[in-house]
């Protein structure tokens, strides 16, 4: 990962003054993190859009509001740059390839823009980033919809097994040490016969192990499971102790409506819909 340096820079009319100490690496340090909207202002917690798998942060409940209509416009959006910088800044995104190429990056060839140091693959890219005049054109060239979809992705989650419990035996918590590798991520049981169990038939349990994933934080909901679009965050509802969004009401009460429990997991975290709507972190 590519470490961000000691610089004050004006970036988007926001004045930023970190260092690596200060910026924040959790959602729940935002010390000097300014709202995307309103560059007097400090960012809180409680004012938070859930964007990309993450959150942006904002100084009040109607900036984060203005920002929800915002993003509606996709490719018109105003502040998906902003945005997209903040989830950088935040630590909830880190680099993975040049923001120019998308191909793998060069350490040694690197930019400054704002707080953030960015690689990448070669001297053409890093010199036509140099050589952009003002900050915010910079960092339209790297944190744009585009080329953020290129160069960054949501730094990798810990595996989170409490409160998991076996997909065999649900009345029994799981252990790290019983785990089967599934669809680049690990599924963990309570154990080993409940492992040997799986690993015989993964497809037969492939909706148990993907909600499983989802709910380990091994993978984040990306789109709608019925429909793949976007998701509406006043549509939602709780599907094997997991919280998933719909971009309508008629896709939440599709599942809503199913007859079972069994029969809500397979239209969510079935294989089909489980790679139309999640994305490993």
């Amino acid at each position: 990962m590519l470490q961000k340096s000691i610089f004050a820079v004006a970036i988007f009319g926001l004045v930023f003054a970190f260092s690596v100490s200060n910026v924040a690496t959790a959602q729940e340090d935002l010390t000097g993190i300014k709202c995307v909207m309103n560059a007097d202002k400090s960012a809180l917690v409680e004012a938070a859009v859930e964007y990309k798998g993450g959150k942006v942060f904002f100084c009040c409940e109607h900036c984060a509001d203005e920002f929800r209509e915002d993003i509606k416009l996709k490719e018109k959006s105003k502040f998906a740059t902003k945005a997209n910088h903040q989830l950088v800044l935040t630590g909830q995104f880190v680099q993975k390839g040049c923001p120019m190429s998308g191909g793998a990056v060069d350490e040694n060839l690197t930019a400054t823009i704002g707080t953030i140091k960015v690689g990448f693959c070669c001297e053409g890219c890093a010199k036509k980033v140099k050589e952009t005049e003002g900050l915010a054109e910079k960092a339209n060239l790297v944190f744009s919809e585009a080329a953020f979809k290129k160069a960054f992705h949501i730094k990798p989650a810990q595996i989170n097994l409490t409160d998991i419990k076996c997909m065999m035996m649900p009345k029994k918590d799981v252990v790290e040490k019983q785990s089967v590798d599934y669809n680049d991520g690990k599924v963990f049981f309570c154990c080993g016969g409940c492992a040997k169990k799986f690993a015989a038939d993964p497809e037969k349990f492939a909706a148990s192990a993907n909600q499983q994933l989802v709910a380990t934080g091994q993978f984040v909901q990306t789109g709608c499971p019925i429909s793949g679009g976007d998701v509406d965050d006043d549509e939602s509802s709780v599907v094997g102790g997991v919280t998933v969004k719909f971009c309508c009401d008629k896709c939440k009460s599709k599942v809503d409506s199913a007859a079972t429990e069994e029969a809500k997991a397979e239209l969510v975290f079935g294989k089909k819909r489980f790679a139309k709507a999640f994305s490993k972190q």
